[in-house]
């Protein structure tokens, strides 16, 4: 065997290897979001269907009189885009010009800056579920399932593509 082939050979290949990392588009990883209530929420399982009609404020109040409040992070960051798709509507833009038109009249939605604010405000306001990244969940909030199923299983409907 050819030593010097070996390692040009090698060199090259590395080389390809490098070039390919750093020429790639660095994609940003898809969060799993989760639906949060209040630990102490009689809350469990939500429909989505209902959850759209909270969120487009065709009803306005849970089953126990508690006004629904939703609180979010940044609506354009790129995790929010699915969630907001399916309970909103439409594009980020429509969702986001949704929420203002919802907040003329009375404060749906509640957007913070840190997943630590959002499970703080959802903790202490009575009637507010959240959605988060699930690897930022405390004891703070319960998760809260979608049709039956939690963020991680198969068909959750606030899943990124």
């Amino acid at each position: 065997m050819n030593h010097g082939l070996f390692g040009k050979l090698l060199r090259s290949a590395l080389a390809f290897a490098m070039l390919a990392l750093v020429s790639s588009p660095v994609v940003p990883a898809i969060k799993n979001m989760a639906v949060v209530a209040s630990s102490g929420s009689k809350l469990s399982d939500v429909p989505l269907a209902d959850l759209v009609k909270y969120c487009k404020g065709a009803t306005k109040a849970w089953p126990d009189g508690k006004s629904f409040i939703i609180i979010l992070k940044n609506p354009d960051a790129p995790e929010m885009h699915v969630p907001l798709q399916r309970l909103f509507g439409g594009s980020p833009s429509d969702a986001k010009a949704a929420i203002a038109k919802l907040n003329e009249i009375r404060q749906v939605v509640k957007v913070v800056d840190t997943d630590d604010d959002l499970l703080h405000a959802v903790d202490s306001t009575p009637g507010a579920i959240g959605i988060v990244d699930v690897y930022s969940i405390n004891s703070s909030v319960k998760v809260l399932r979608v049709d039956g199923k939690l963020p991680f299983d198969v068909g959750y409907a606030l899943k990124g593509n």
